[in-house]
């Protein structure tokens, strides 16, 4: 399997970005152990501080690129932040979800949702360049019951077709309330957006999806 290593990404020939994760995982989890050894040395604080400085930019990095991952890789990089924010605060009983709100922080994936609405928003106020925006379609139809903004293109592949920003953009989009969509800034909806936990909103692909259950 070949791939190549643009702007610091590993893109595989089936796309697939499994090596790249794979680095990234390797890489965090280096910085975790680090960390891991630090926690009885340095305020919580202060380890916090560290771990959203030099180990979460791992996992986020152009995570919109490789945000249609394997399931089981997505899982991965959830559990090497698991593990960086128990070596935060010391704990390994309490939920991942309780240390997520103890860090003000949100999933890996939900955060990854989060930005691909907010490309969305950027596309529908004109904010992003050309050659992101004619990705999408916007939807003219004023006699349509239920507002979709941006048409939601045909797949010719069930496994694969929904996996793209180009279908999955819009889609999201369109599950929003009015009022994120109508937000008067970028601010305000990032503001907005980091309150909602989007996977909610996520429909199963079904069982013959191969990204959702691999």
């Amino acid at each position: 399997e070949h791939s190549i290593s643009l702007l610091g990404v590993h893109i595989d020939s089936k796309l697939s970005f499994s090596e790249h994760i794979s680095n990234v995982c390797k890489k965090s989890s280096q910085k975790v152990g680090a960390l891991m050894r630090l926690r009885n040395l340095i305020p919580t604080s202060a380890k916090l501080q560290l771990f959203k400085a030099a180990i979460l930019p791992h996992l986020t990095y152009c995570s919109t690129v490789w945000h249609f991952c394997k399931a089981s890789d997505s899982r991965k990089l959830e559990r090497v932040q698991e593990r960086g924010l128990r070596a935060v605060y010391c704990n390994w009983n309490n939920s991942y979800s309780e240390l997520l709100n103890w860090a003000n922080l949100t999933t890996l994936k939900n955060g990854r949702l989060q930005k691909i609405v907010t490309i969305m928003y950027r596309v529908k106020y004109g904010l992003c360049p050309k050659y992101i925006s004619d990705l999408f379609i916007f939807n003219n139809n004023e006699y349509n019951l239920r507002v979709k903004e941006f048409v939601i293109p045909r797949i010719n592949s069930t496994s694969y077709g929904k996996h793209s920003v180009r279908y999955f953009g819009p889609l999201l989009w369109s599950k929003l309330d009015a009022s994120l969509r109508n937000a008067p800034s970028v601010k305000t909806f990032k503001n907005e957006i980091r309150k909602r936990d989007l996977e909610q909103l996520l429909d199963a692909c079904g069982t013959n999806c191969r990204l959702c259950t691999s």
